[in-house]
């Protein structure tokens, strides 16, 4: 979870509402081999894998932008509830993990 000003942020309209007031929530597990990310440059919105420097787009929607990671890391939808606190709106969407942890291929 990072705080970030919320006019970096790229929304895609298929995750509008995924984030509140710039907070927003990934899941800290490299696509690539499962390291955990836990690197991030305030500067660029990168989040960085020590392992094989895997380097996400945190304003992007955690794309790649550079190393062996083939895809995204997860993004949790989180919202505020009635009494002021953060909550996931559901579970996570796509696969956590690394790519061969997908067991639905």
């Amino acid at each position: 979870m990072v705080r970030v000003n919320p006019g970096v942020l790229n929304e895609a309209p298929e995750k509008a509402g995924w984030s509140y007031d710039g907070i927003v929530a990934y899941s800290k597990i490299c696509t690539h081999v499962g390291c955990p990310v836990a690197l991030y440059e305030q500067h660029t919105h990168h989040l960085l894998c020590p392992c094989h420097q895997s380097t996400f787009d945190l304003a992007d929607h955690c794309k790649v932008v550079f190393g062996p990671a083939a895809r995204p890391l997860p993004q949790l939808p989180i919202a505020v509830d009635a009494e002021g606190y953060l909550i996931a709106q559901s579970d996570f969407l796509e696969p956590v993990g690394p790519t061969f942890w997908d067991m639905r291929k």
